[in-house]
């Protein structure tokens, strides 16, 4: 059984992949997390759980260093100040943002659920997503970059789809099995050259070889990525 997905980057992609059960957990869980977003619409603005989950360690288990620089520890830590505590979901006032680094990670800070490949879900404010492909904490950075002299500077060539906004809202981001990262949801990235792209929705390279960085343009697929 297939999945196709389209990929839009300035024009649109096709591909086919292999639909295995942990894309299909993915997939479900996805669309949980879509289904939960629109029952609770109506509610209040506290329906969503969002905190910076570090349970497993911010130090590399290759590299041995630690992956996160001390902007990024202070980023964490004013998030976790501002959620008090885990018991009380909160919707931060902060909007949904991708800094996509020169040479480095993408860093997203926002109300993020990330939807892993195998179906599991989880909650954060802030996220490095590894760009090179070369990490082995996929999807998340863990300096690799560093070691195989990853090269691009972070240029952003697409134009926006709609106006930027402050307002705080939710961002769901699905990892692809052996494919990108797609997310759904305002997103905001935007460079060190003062480029700036809005979409509501996108899938975003993490094999490090799309030749329409940050977005995918189907690299993977040719080069064979694995994400596990």
């Amino acid at each position: 059984m297939k999945l196709l997905l389209q990929y839009k980057q300035g024009k649109d992609f096709s591909e086919d992949f292999v639909m295995d059960d942990n894309t299909k957990r993915a997939a479900s869980a996805a669309a949980r997390v879509e289904q939960d977003s629109q029952s609770t619409s109506q509610e209040s603005g506290e329906a969503f759980v969002a905190y910076m989950d570090d349970s497993a360690g911010s130090r590399s288990p290759i590299t041995g260093r630690d992956s996160k620089t001390t902007s990024a520890k202070a980023l964490d830590r004013w998030f976790k100040e501002r959620q008090k505590n885990h018991g009380a979901p909160r919707l931060l006032e902060v909007p949904n943002e991708a800094l996509v680094t020169n040479g480095g990670p993408l860093q997203i800070t926002g109300n993020i659920t990330l939807v892993q490949e195998d179906g599991s879900v989880q909650y954060a404010n802030h996220l490095s997503l590894c760009r090179c492909g070369h990490s082995g904490t996929k999807p998340t950075c863990d300096g690799q970059h560093i070691d195989k002299e990853f090269i691009n500077p972070g240029k952003i060539s697409e134009a926006s789809e709609i106006a930027a906004s402050q307002r705080p809202s939710k961002i769901t981001i699905s990892c692809i099995k052996d494919g990108p990262v797609t997310f759904r949801g305002r997103l905001r990235m935007h460079n060190q050259f003062g480029q700036e792209c809005v979409k509501m929705r996108g899938s975003l390279c993490r094999c490090g070889q799309s030749a329409s960085k940050p977005f995918c343009d189907g690299s993977h697929s040719r080069t064979g990525f694995k994400t596990g």
